[in-house]
């Protein structure tokens, strides 16, 4: 069962992402670590909202990845992104890698501070999400780009 977002998860994350260094080479992908975080960025604005999702899946298939992709698997390597949070296309990092990590933290801060009546953002893919759905996602793909990076 994939970890949920909570004090102690978010604390762990943030403390990877202190070790996250601006010159670390990627174990597989094309982003930096400044563009890695940008898209960290852009997964927690679209889980509040802040960034509007195009939806891709019909709510059937919507469910059937939920299960598989948040519950199930881990995220493969070198796996697609939504346009909305891909550094090379819609995304640019608008400030420097400590800039980038700052407001990175912020928002895992905010996050784990919502509350569970909370209506998110939807995403692309997993359509509407609770906070716990979100939570797991956004756990484990923190988590992915950390090790995406030996963090």
């Amino acid at each position: 069962m994939p970890r949920q977002l909570d004090n102690q998860s978010t604390s762990e994350l943030m403390q990877r992402f202190e070790n996250l260094q601006a010159d670390a080479s990627p174990l597989w992908g094309k982003m930096n670590p400044t563009q890695m975080l940008a898209h960290c960025t852009a997964a927690l604005k679209m889980a509040f909202g802040e960034i509007p999702a195009k939806v891709r899946f019909s709510p059937w298939k919507a469910s059937l990845a939920r299960l598989f992709f948040i519950e199930w698997f881990p995220f493969p390597k070198d796996s697609p992104t939504a346009p909305e949070m891909d550094p090379n296309k819609k995304l640019k990092p608008t400030g420097s890698f400590l800039e980038e990590k700052e407001v990175l933290m912020h928002h895992l801060s905010r996050m784990n501070n919502t509350k569970s009546d909370f209506v998110f953002g939807m995403h692309p893919i997993f359509r509407q999400m609770n906070r716990e759905q979100w939570g797991k996602l956004i756990y484990k793909h923190l988590d992915h780009h950390l090790r995406q990076f030996g963090v």
